[in-house]
């Protein structure tokens, strides 16, 4: 097969990388630069990120399956460490029962309040739609309790506790895992019918009495394991930074492709060949000799191209405008109204470290993930310097500075590097009422990417894609198989 992946990021490279290795022939498509927000870039010395990075699910999660299985190489990566949340003083982040209920970040009055309503929404259920608002305001929560919330559910969700799902902070949390949300996240799952892949990773009657029962039940019926975790949670699934940035993972990939074609060119339009069914049909004509017997043309500002299979990994809002598919067109106005959330990124390159501990925090008063990489590699930054990182939710660069030097009490006048960086962290926020397009749009088209699956965050959420992607895509070249012989 030959197969067209327009997008070269995170979800386009591990897809070229796994159907390569299956022996396919792979074109890949990239107008900017290699690796989306799996890259990191170097500046006086300083090699830094595409904004502040934790990767997740190290113990056996999508990313390190993908690459065990195709790549030759693997990252190196460093135990993340913990988060903290930073007021007065430093204090690590609040998770379970236990920590709720003594941590100094809530106030006493709430921290009773909080627990016995975590416990109540798990053993009575609540809604998809439900949000973090939603319940913050039913049990009155005093101002400080509202505001850590409403910063934590920006770095979940990128979005604020009106719009961010309770969902989303409870599998952000631990309580619940993300594959038990997953059926009811896409809306034709029931009707499409079921998802092969989703039929593959759980039991099949599981699934079935799970949608039959609705979220609300599902979530009753889970309670006691829920529950658990809440009580006697570990503190976060295994996370870890990777020696020598993210940029270490987009090699491990990139070195490990041998026959993948990578063109630096704009893809403006996917039509379907006209001609595709007739050429198929008619083994001698001169067409097939020129490979054009292809289901796809493959418009760039420079060429066309053929292709058996097109995998989309740019951000899913834009395709409506680049191909005229029936099944794209039908969820054309879904697509083009993805909510997304823009993220700035200040790094610093200092003498000083205010951040001098491994793991990362949050500040309330101003929405910010701050770290330091150069404590898990000091090459990072050059000897004697030491790079901080801090990525905010909706603020301006003119007033990030100031932010940062009230609140780490640091001279950035003394600065050695000082880097701005505006981007989308995810292509999709956790939003309520928020469209995630299924990967497989039909079996010879499919959408990979942090827009195509709810699950985890940057680099994990868009691994998780290309999972279900690659699932969905062998039962369907296998069946092709299987109806040609």
């Amino acid at each position: 097969m030959k197969i067209a992946i327009v997008g070269g990021g995170t979800s386009g490279l591990l897809s070229a990388l796994a159907l390569e290795k299956e022996g396919h022939e792979v074109l890949v498509f990239e107008k900017n630069i290699l690796g989306g927000l799996c890259r990191s870039e170097t500046i006086d010395g300083y090699t830094m990120d595409i904004g502040v990075h934790a990767i997740t699910m190290l113990n056996d999660g999508p990313l390190v399956r993908i690459l065990k299985k195709y790549s030759n190489y693997l990252p190196n990566f460093r135990p993340y460490g913990d988060y903290y949340v930073r007021t007065d003083d430093l204090y690590r982040i609040p998770v379970s029962m236990q920590e709720i209920t003594t941590t100094p970040v809530i106030p006493k009055l709430d921290k009773v309040l909080i627990t016995s309503k975590i416990l109540d929404l798990m053993t009575s259920g609540f809604s998809k739609e439900t949000s973090v608002y939603e319940v913050i305001q039913d049990i009155n929560l005093s101002n400080e309790s509202y505001n850590f919330f409403d910063t934590i559910c920006y770095f979940l969700s990128g979005e604020n506790t009106k719009k961010t799902p309770l969902w989303r902070l409870f599998t952000g949390a631990g309580y619940i895992p993300e594959d038990d949300i997953i059926p009811f996240i896409y809306k034709d799952l029931k009707i499409n019918p079921l998802k092969l892949s989703i039929f593959k990773k759980f039991n099949r009657n599981r699934i079935k009495k799970i949608l039959d029962d609705g979220f609300l039940v599902s979530i009753k019926h889970g309670s006691k394991n829920y529950i658990n975790k809440f009580v006697n949670k570990d503190r976060y699934w295994s996370q870890g930074y990777p020696m020598g940035g993210v940029q270490s993972i987009l090699n491990c990939i990139l070195y490990s492709l041998d026959k993948t074609q990578i063109k630096m060119e704009e893809v403006n339009k996917i039509v379907e060949n006209n001609n595709y069914n007739n050429k198929r049909n008619n083994k001698n004509t001169k067409s097939k000799i020129l490979n054009k017997n292809k289901r796809y043309i493959i418009k760039t500002d420079k060429n066309e191209y053929y292709a058996d299979i097109v995998i989309y990994s740019a951000p899913s809002r834009y395709l409506p405008d680049i191909t005229n598919i029936e099944e794209i067109q039908n969820i054309k106005n879904d697509l083009k109204n993805i909510k997304y959330t823009k993220s700035l990124t200040v790094w610093i390159g200092h003498s000083e470290n205010p951040l001098n501990y491994i793991g990362s925090e949050i500040w309330i008063d101003y929405p910010c993930w701050a770290t330091c990489t150069s404590n898990y590699d000091k090459n990072l930054a050059p000897n004697g310097k030491h790079l901080l990182g801090f990525s905010f939710v909706n603020e301006k660069k003119e007033n990030a500075l100031n932010i940062i030097e009230n609140k780490l009490n640091i001279n950035l006048d003394n600065a050695d590097m000082i880097h701005f960086q505006e981007y989308i962290p995810e292509q999709a926020s956790c939003a309520i009422g928020q469209f995630f397009a299924y990967p497989k749009i039909r079996d010879d088209f499919y959408i990979v990417g942090t827009d195509a699956d709810p699950r985890s965050m940057g680099i994990t959420r868009a691994s998780y894609s290309v999972e279900v992607m690659l699932s969905e895509f062998k039962n369907s070249f296998n069946n092709e198989i299987t109806n040609n012989k």
